[in-house]
């Protein structure tokens, strides 16, 4: 296999990246804690659904061959691994799941044939289902949606990636489709450099279609700021995204992580989202372990634009005092804040940080337990700085 060498085009206002392989290519560092991620998190993801619903779904949205040059993981892989230990896991406790159900949509035939292969190597067990299917996130995602509607039970519990080339191919309808179910999720990589800069081009017609494909709506003309410094106008570009899953009805919890290289350039922001604070708990469980990892460093733009700190609360709490200080309020709220509003994957550091601070009055319901600060037993009052 000869490597090919691949580059983007020159990156003005007018023309996005261009990186259309025809053949296999070295995974970048951050491709390769891309993958890590997925593995980590739906190894935890299956074994947890996994004891609560006899049927999941893994819907991968842009797959390629599965695999790499320097590499033989890619996120196909990944899901299939960190699937089959759950599985594993679950089967030596006596919970042996019934059926779990991945979908690879990959563009290119070349591409699509080559993942057969490598998958039917790693000779998934029987309880799981997989279909390679050759063509466009667009053009597949709602034959498969609608697949899996019909099973017993109606749709199972999805999480879907979707990690494209470049900032189009995935329409916001197709991302409040799959969201719109109470047990799905998605992972989405969120070119905001290249929608940035397709913004910078409205006057091109194919492009603002495009804008309106991303964000479902014409919103993005009053929301960015075309003529922006790029920097301000990704983080308008994330800003905006946020506020549409926001919208969605049932989507109470997201998080994006904005992936930077040691050498502080943004690559692209990887954007969660789901119905369930638990999924968001242990996304961030797994983005804390995969950057103490050294390989990869990730940050948020919403929270001042600094690389997380999975240990200082100070800054943390100065935010959620200020958000959520005057009143009585249920454990809940504080997660939910800690969940969206910061590093933390829980509020009890923040939490603590700020009790020690004379800042926060508890009011037990029952007895206390070990942890100071349990769940659903308790309520805060954040009280004046």
């Amino acid at each position: 296999m000869t490597l090919k060498v691949w580059a983007y085009k020159q990156r003005d206002a007018s023309l996005m990246p261009s990186f259309k392989p025809t053949d296999l290519w070295n995974a970048e560092p951050h491709t390769l804690a891309k993958i890590e991620i997925v593995r980590r998190y739906l190894f935890l993801w299956f074994r947890i659904l996994g004891t609560r619903s006899n049927r999941l779904t893994y819907i991968d949205g842009f797959s390629g061959p599965g695999r790499y040059l320097n590499s033989e993981q890619s996120s196909p892989t990944a899901a299939l691994t960190g699937a089959k230990a759950a599985f594993d896991e679950l089967v030596r406790s006596g919970r042996a799941p019934k059926e779990w159900f991945f979908y690879f949509i990959e563009k290119e035939p070349e591409f699509s044939s080559r993942l057969q292969t490598v998958i039917s190597e790693a000779v998934p067990p029987k309880e799981f289902k997989w279909d390679v299917q050759t063509g466009t996130f667009e053009e597949k995602l709602n034959g498969i949606l609608d697949e899996i509607k019909i099973l017993p039970g109606g749709i199972p519990p999805t999480f879907a990636f979707i990690d494209p080339f470049g900032a189009t191919g995935v329409p916001f309808s197709h991302v409040a489709e799959i969201l719109k179910h109470r047990s799905c999720e998605v992972l989405i990589n969120l070119d905001s450099d290249g929608i940035g800069r397709l913004a910078a081009a409205q006057a091109i017609e194919k492009n603002q279609k495009n804008l309106d494909a991303i964000f479902g709506g014409d919103m993005w003309r009053s929301a960015l700021e075309p003529h922006a410094k790029l920097p301000l106008l990704c983080s308008q570009v994330l800003a905006l995204y946020k506020s549409r899953l926001r919208s969605l009805p049932g989507v109470e919890y997201f998080f994006a992580f904005a992936m930077r290289s040691k050498r502080e350039m943004l690559n692209y922001h990887l954007v969660f989202a789901s119905q369930h604070w638990l999924g968001l708990e242990k996304m961030k469980e797994t983005m804390k372990a995969v950057d103490q990892s050294g390989s990869y460093s990730f940050s948020d733009d919403t929270v001042g634009q600094v690389y997380f700190d999975f240990s200082d609360a100070v800054e943390p709490a100065r935010r959620m005092l200020k958000e959520l200080a005057g009143k009585w309020r249920p454990y809940g709220d504080y997660r939910k804040f800690a969940l969206n509003e910061s590093p933390f994957s829980n509020p009890k550091a923040i939490l603590r940080y700020l009790k020690s601070q004379g800042k926060v009055e508890v009011q037990w319901i029952g007895e206390p337990s070990k942890t100071g600060f349990p769940e659903k037993r308790i309520r805060f009052i954040m009280l004046n700085p």
